[in-house]
C-alpha cells in the first residue's frame, strides 16, 4: 500500500515569498510520513479554498479572515526559527492525527 497524501495550504500575506519558504519546510517535515501537496495562498483566499474541500490543514504566517473547518497552525516560527521545534512538533502531531483518520 502506498503512502497517503496530505494536502496543506501554506499561507502568507502576499501568497508568494513566505508561503514558498513554508512550503519547502512542510515537505521536509512531512515527507517521511506521507506524500505532501502544498499550495501557497494569500490569507484572504483561504476560506473559499477550504470550503471547496480537499485540504487537510493550514500553516499560516498571517491572520485568516472567517471561520474555517480544518486545523490552522501558526507558522511564523518556521521563518524566524524562534520556537520552530514546537511548531514542527505540532505539524507532525496534526499530520499523524489526520493520517490516522484516513485509515
Amino acid at each position: 500500500m502506498g503512502k497517503k497524501t496530505l494536502t496543506v495550504l501554506a499561507v502568507c500575506g502576499s501568497g508568494v515569498v513566505s508561503s514558498s519558504m513554508i512550503e519547502q519546510k512542510l515537505v521536509d517535515i512531512l515527507e517521511p510520513l506521507a506524500n505532501v501537496k502544498v499550495i501557497g495562498l494569500v490569507s484572504t483566499s483561504v476560506k473559499s479554498y477550504v470550503d471547496r474541500g480537499g485540504f487537510d490543514f493550514v500553516v499560516t504566517t498571517s491572520p485568516i479572515p472567517g471561520e474555517i473547518n480544518v486545523p490552522v497552525i501558526k507558522g511564523v516560527a518556521l521563518l524566524t526559527g524562534f520556537g520552530e521545534d514546537a511548531v514542527i512538533e505540532e505539524i507532525k502531531k496534526v499530520a499523524k492525527e489526520i493520517l490516522a483518520s484516513k485509515e
